[in-house]
């Protein structure tokens, strides 16, 4: 470990636990020597409390009847007459039905409604709402810390009750980019309503918050800058940024528009159901973020246009022997049938239940791939996690310079590739895919051969590594502190934590390629296919040929004795001058074909055989 990265590492760790700690520090510390602080109430202390109403009665609820509704009170004094309750419509856009406040909850509504059932003269009529909103203060009085009620803010507003099933809104102060309580009370006749009291929360909604805005210009100037602007960077930035990914990556996570849709529906369902406060907060407090929220989209859209996917099929076919190169019939084995080699199979063969003549295998794996911009192809795997990983490390990448023979299928697959029958498997394909690790520790430099890591530098890692650990609950408390949405900070935390706990491992492709003689093998095959097709054995071919040549020589022979033999009697007719026809010399001849003529004879200088 340098001495600049430990530096740095120190400078990091103090700078952390200083922000983590400084607020619980100066929460506990005592801002004076002496006794431990006790907290008191502002009263026992001799306080002068700000405000009309002291802690312990804004802290004083209401009584909510057994098997009653929340935020129910009975009212009529000690005969009970009617039932007065408090309830809301939530803020999000899903929401139109009212509900019955909680305890504590939090309003985020500016509106509640004062829901009554009373009858009877002495319950209905007009009542005085008092809501006071208050913040809890500490503040250190001769030695102790006294509690109280500080920022005290009251409203009050006039509603009416009326007999029966009645219901009456009543409008809230606003309370932007803050979370105050509330204390609300009903009054008559400038009595407070025995019980009719309730607690809660209030913080406005960002959404509700007006713009200032007098003139048209002043719409156009903030369409133009909130929305306008960004939202055509967002799209260039978007598009821009596909590209590249694709370059690198080779195609998105391959879902369908459909897939997209329903997670699209459901992330802004969840947002506006469960997460509108906070979305809204962030949204009011970054305008910027109205426009910008077109760059996920142009991003999305720029990798649907990766290029087509072409699907590449590896095969591997195991060497086994053959028994025999046709079905044995029902009557017995084909006589015509001689097996490889030329000899005559001698016993027949069985075959099993599944009635199959003859068994092959073959080791078959189809890949999708997608050409790469340089050269060779990459191969994507379908999800969100190789995609991450194929962002962050190299996507496996396939090469096929070294191959000679291309073989084009038609169908599921646009090329086959033959791979060697003595490879254990078609191909081996590792894709790129993320692999958990220790947050921060991982990072632990190795010290060198004979020497160890000072307690220090282990102490250190070991802090941040906690530190990072706890992102999410760090977020939380930051969130709530500086905008009162902590769900968005254990979000932020929540990826720092998945950002260091995950790594991304390079993908990887080993085949080796099947020699050239065994990719023509099919070809092969074919042509002696035909071969059978015209003689189903060599021998019947050369019997076929054998025939033809003797039966040429034969027939020469033939037309070479009938020639001789007419010469011979023309040559007698001229010597002796007479017809031998006359003579019936040719009948003699032909009944005693014994007898020699003089074509017969052997030529002068050669002598005849004995026989």
């Amino acid at each position: 470990m340098t001495r600049g990265a430990a530096v740095a590492a120190v400078s990091l760790a103090v700078l952390l636990v200083a922000t983590v700690a400084t607020p619980a520090l100066a929460a506990v510390a005592p801002t004076e020597a002496g006794p431990s602080p006790q907290v008191e109430n502002a009263s026992e202390a001799g306080f002068d409390a700000p405000g009309p109403f002291s802690l312990e009665e804004l802290r004083t609820g209401g009584n909510q009847p057994s098997a009653a509704p929340p935020s129910v009170r009975y009212v009529g004094g000690d005969t009970t007459t009617g039932a007065i309750a408090i309830r809301h419509v939530p803020a999000d856009p899903l929401s139109n039905e009212p509900l019955y406040l909680q305890r504590g909850e939090t309003l985020n509504s500016d509106e509640v409604e004062l829901y009554s059932t009373v009858f009877g003269e002495e319950t209905t009529g007009e009542y005085e709402a008092v809501i006071v909103f208050w913040k809890p203060k500490t503040e250190a009085v001769n030695g102790s810390t006294v509690q109280f009620a500080g920022e005290q803010e009251v409203q009050r507003a006039t509603v009416d009750v009326d007999s029966g099933y009645a219901s009456a809104p009543i409008q809230l102060n606003s309370h932007f980019d803050e979370s105050v309580e509330a204390t609300m009370w009903l009054e008559r006749d400038g009595e407070v309503v025995d019980g009719a009291r309730w607690r809660f929360e209030h913080a406005s909604a960002p959404a509700s918050q007006q713009v200032a805005i007098e003139t048209q210009s002043d719409a156009w100037w903030y369409a133009f800058r909130t929305a306008i602007l960004p939202g055509v960077a967002s799209i260039a930035v978007g598009l821009s940024s596909a590209k590249g990914t694709l370059r690198r990556t080779g195609s998105g996570p391959r879902y369908g528009l459909a897939t997209w849709g329903i997670f699209s529906a459901f992330a802004v369902m969840t947002a506006l159901a469960g997460l509108y406060y906070e979305v809204a907060t962030v949204v009011a407090n970054f305008e910027l973020l109205m426009g910008l929220s077109l760059l996920p989209i142009a991003y999305g859209g720029g990798l649907r246009m990766a290029p087509a996917i072409e699907k590449i099929a590896f095969e591997r076919k195991e060497l086994t022997s053959s028994k025999s190169l046709r079905r044995e019939s029902e009557t017995g084995a084909d006589p015509d049938v001689a097996a490889d080699g030329g000899e005559t199979a001698s016993s027949s063969v069985a075959f099993g239940d599944d009635d199959y003549h003859d068994e092959l295998y073959e080791d078959l794996l189809v890949l999708p791939t997608i050409r790469a911009p340089d050269s060779g192809r990459l191969l994507p795997k379908k999800g969100i996690r190789p995609f991450f990983a194929r962002l962050f490390a190299s996507a496996a990448r396939l090469d096929l310079s070294d191959l000679r023979t291309r073989v084009r299928v038609n169908g599921s697959a646009s090329q086959k590739i033959y791979v060697d029958p003595e490879s254990e498997g078609a191909v081996d394909h590792k894709p790129a895919h993320l692999r958990r690790r220790m947050p921060v520790w991982h990072r632990l430099p190795e010290p060198d051969e004979g020497e160890s890591l000072s307690w220090v530098t282990r102490g250190l890692y070991g802090l941040l590594t906690v530190a990072t650990v706890a992102a999410p609950l760090i977020g939380w408390q930051v969130g709530r502190m500086v905008m009162n949405t902590p769900t968005v900070g254990f979000g932020v935390g929540l990826l720092l934590l998945a950002l260091e706990s995950y790594e991304a491992v390079d993908g990887s492709i080993d085949f080796e390629p099947a020699p050239r003689h065994d990719v023509t093998a099919d070809a092969s095959l074919t042509v002696l296919q035909s071969e059978h097709a015209d003689a189903k054995t060599i021998e019947e071919m050369e019997e076929v040929v054998w025939d033809e040549r003797m039966r040429t020589a034969k027939e020469a022979r033939d037309i070479e004795s009938r020639r001789s033999k007419s010469l011979v009697l023309s040559f007698l007719e001229d010597e002796i001058g007479m017809d031998l026809d006359a003579e019936n010399i040719e009948e003699l001849s032909d009944e005693n074909p014994d007898l020699p003529l003089e074509t017969d004879l052997p030529p002068e200088g050669v002598e005849a055989d004995d026989d």
